[in-house]
């Protein structure tokens, strides 16, 4: 009884790639995004949920990545946070109502160079 063996050359360098390449090729995750779907909706973000894909945000009919979702959230609870300082219950600001949006809206164009229109997003 005879074996033989072959032998792979390891390649001289390694090539790594970078995120955007990894999200060409990773598809969706098992960990749960950093909001829940109905945080995302109540500041504009429209969302569509994949499995195998990378999930996907919309926001004013255009798309954005899961990072910038996510930064657009975290304003919109600092802008929240700051209005609703020290008051509780029926005296909070929500999200829908007009002095939130236009406190909201005086980031969103600073930072972003948009305006929301004050619908909150749905799954599409």
């Amino acid at each position: 009884m005879t074996f033989t063996m072959t032998v792979t050359p390891v390649p001289d360098t390694i090539n790594e790639l970078n995120p955007d390449e990894m999200s060409t090729i990773a598809g969706g995750t098992f960990t749960k995004n950093a909001f829940s779907k109905d945080t995302y909706h109540s500041v504009g973000i429209s969302t569509s949920y994949h499995f195998f894909d990378c999930d996907e945000f919309m926001i004013m009919g255009r798309s954005i990545s899961y990072d910038l979702a996510n930064e657009i959230v975290r304003l919109a609870n600092r802008v929240y946070g700051a209005l609703n300082d020290g008051q509780h219950g029926a005296n909070c600001i929500s999200f829908s109502e007009p002095a939130f949006i236009r406190s909201f809206n005086s980031q969103l164009s600073l930072i972003y160079g948009f305006k929301w229109d004050g619908i909150p997003g749905h799954d599409y």
